[in-house]
Parts: structure tokens; C-alpha cells; sequence
């Protein structure tokens, strides 16, 4: 009975420490124990630490001075307004256009350090590229794939590499992409968007972009 007992206390303490390593408060995928940022507004896209990438942020330059304005209503306006040039572009009828449109608004997917495994934080990047090339379907995808300054040429060279080919055959598999028209290419860590020698550079530097082109 004693033993029973035991068992039954591990199996339950088990099952409460995985149910409170998965909780996410700001239902962003990233599980609070990871999210730097667990305050982000329903529906934003985050990198994988959880927080908005605020060299992307689209704001409203119209909109009045507010000295209240905080980071999570700064985070909904960008939200929504990224949202709506993404189908200000999808309407677009000339492809030139519309590509310029698309490329300037479309985020970068990110990764964990030293990872080619694509998180739930960044499917709804790939859910916008999807919606894109269904109005688009002549463009030609070019995908980047790059990391931090960590590690040899070599192997940051072959995971850059791999992360590209990671989000291409997302594309094709999941997302009904043709193969013939992706592109895919690791840059190591040859072309920074960040200073490596911060936690915030490095992860911002992990990461796949979409070069979009008419062919």
C-alpha cells in the first residue's frame, strides 16, 4: 500500500509540474516559463522569445501623441495594422506591386539557439505568406536562412542552410507551396540584422527571411 501511495504521489506531482510548465497567459504558443514578454496582445506574431521584433513594428504615424501609450497597446495597434496592409497587398493586381507591398510588412520567421525546429509563435507568419501567394501564385520565393555569431562557419553554414530547408518543406507539405518555385540558401551568420553581442541581437539573428520576387 505504501508503495502505491508513492507511485501515486510522483504520477500526480508529475502531471501538475508539466500542466505549470505549459502555461501561457498571453496565448502567444510561448510557455511562460520561456516568454520574456508574456503581455503581448492576442493574435501578435512574436519571435521565439515571446516578444514583438520591434525593428518590424508598423505604426500608425497619424495617430495622436499619448503619453499613456504603453508597449501592449503599441503591440495591438502594429498588430492590427500589419494585418490590414497584408491584405491591402493580397489586392493588389499588379505583381510588382503587390510584391513590394508584401516584402515590406512580412516578418522573418525565428528560431531557438541552435535549433531548425519551426515553433507555434511563427506559423502565422507562414499562414500570411500562404494567403499572399494564393492571390499570387506567379512569385518566386527566395528563403534565407541565417543564425547568430555562435559556433564555426561551417556549422552555423549547415543550420542556416537547414532552417531554410525546414520552412520550404513546411511549404509544400502543409501549406500546398509548388517546390519548383522556392529557393533556399544558408548565409551562416554573414548578413546580421542585430549586434550579436546582446541575448535580444542574437535572437533576432536566428532566423528564415522571404525574399519574394516576380517571376
Amino acid at each position: 500500500m505504501t508503495i502505491i501511495r508513492a507511485v501515486t504521489l510522483i504520477l500526480i506531482g508529475c502531471f501538475i509540474c508539466t500542466a505549470h510548465a505549459w502555461v501561457d497567459t498571453d496565448f502567444d504558443g510561448v510557455p511562460d516559463k520561456k516568454d520574456a514578454c508574456n503581455d503581448t496582445p492576442v493574435n501578435s506574431v512574436v519571435m521565439a522569445n515571446g516578444c514583438i521584433d520591434t525593428e518590424l513594428l508598423i505604426v500608425d504615424e497619424d495617430a495622436e501623441d499619448d503619453a499613456e501609450f504603453d508597449e501592449a497597446e503599441l503591440g495591438a495597434t502594429v498588430t492590427n495594422n500589419s494585418a490590414l496592409i497584408a491584405e491591402q497587398c493580397r489586392q493588389q493586381r499588379d505583381v510588382s506591386v503587390a510584391v513590394d507591398c508584401f516584402g515590406s510588412i512580412l516578418q522573418p520567421v525565428y528560431f531557438d539557439f541552435d535549433k531548425s525546429v519551426v515553433l507555434l509563435t511563427q506559423r502565422p507568419t507562414l499562414v500570411r505568406v500562404q494567403q499572399y501567394i494564393e492571390q499570387h501564385p506567379q512569385v518566386a520565393i527566395r528563403l534565407e536562412g541565417h543564425t547568430d555569431n555562435i559556433g564555426s562557419d561551417a556549422v552555423n553554414r549547415s543550420l542556416s542552410l537547414k532552417r531554410a530547408a525546414t520552412i520550404k518543406d513546411l511549404l509544400v507539405n502543409e501549406y500546398q507551396f509548388q517546390p519548383t518555385s522556392i529557393e533556399i540558401v544558408g548565409m551562416s551568420n554573414k548578413k546580421p540584422i542585430a549586434d550579436n553581442a546582446t541575448i535580444e541581437g542574437r535572437q533576432r539573428n536566428r532566423r528564415v527571411e522571404f525574399i519574394i520576387s516576380a517571376e
